[in-house]
């Protein structure tokens, strides 16, 4: 007893730390995630759904630019590799001179498939980077190089036998674990560009930007 009498209820106590039993603690990410709901849910339908149209319209123009940075990264790898090693990408030489440009887009379009299907079969924004899609970008990128490798130059070669031989040499090679590797850089960087746009228009904004963002003035 205070000694205040019983009085008007005061309201619930703000202290909510570990010692407290008010009620549970609430981190910085999870306030950052309460938020995007708060302003998802304060859309209207129309809105809402003209917002996530621009969204995703935003994440085909960037993987647009992720296939122009996928090329080049490859190029660029193939010819330290090729340096490095002192040999061609390809060995067979009855292979054509367009097999090698095959499957790098083959693995170019398989990478794209991967990163656009996660973000337009989404019903919202991603919140996060997902890193099963990150990984099986890479793994479809490195498989479609290396199979269908073997197809066209099954192809080319007119013998069935050999592309199963060309495609277990191309999944030990050098230049195919490369083609993963940097599959899985540029899905990466994908998926962190496109979480760094706002919603609405705008022009994108870091994690640490829209941090400071959400603190009071």
């Amino acid at each position: 007893m205070d000694g205040r009498g019983p009085g008007p209820d005061r309201g619930p106590s703000l202290e909510t730390g570990p010692g407290f039993r008010g009620g549970p603690v609430f981190t910085p990410a999870a306030a950052s995630a309460s938020l995007h709901r708060v302003r998802l849910l304060a859309l209207r339908p129309r809105a809402y759904a003209r917002a996530m149209r621009e969204y995703r319209k935003y994440a085909i123009t960037m993987a647009a630019f992720s296939v122009v940075l996928y090329v080049a990264l490859i190029v660029a790898s193939f010819g330290v590799l090729s340096l490095l090693l002192n040999r061609d990408v390809i060995n067979e030489t009855d292979a054509g001179a367009l097999l090698g440009p095959l499957m790098v887009t083959t693995a170019v379009l398989a990478l794209v498939w991967v990163i656009l299907s996660a973000v337009l079969r989404s019903p919202e924004r991603l919140t996060q980077v997902p890193p099963l899609p990150i990984f099986l970008a890479g793994v479809a990128a490195y498989l479609a190089y290396c199979v269908f490798g073997g197809v066209f130059y099954s192809l080319g070669a007119g013998e069935l036998f050999r592309s199963v031989i060309f495609i277990g040499g191309e999944m030990t090679s050098p230049f195919a674990i490369s083609v993963a590797v940097c599959g899985w850089l540029i899905a990466f960087l994908y998926f962190v560009v496109l979480l760094a746009k706002p919603d609405g228009s705008g022009t994108p904004e870091w994690p640490w930007q829209k941090d400071d963002d959400n603190e009071p003035r």
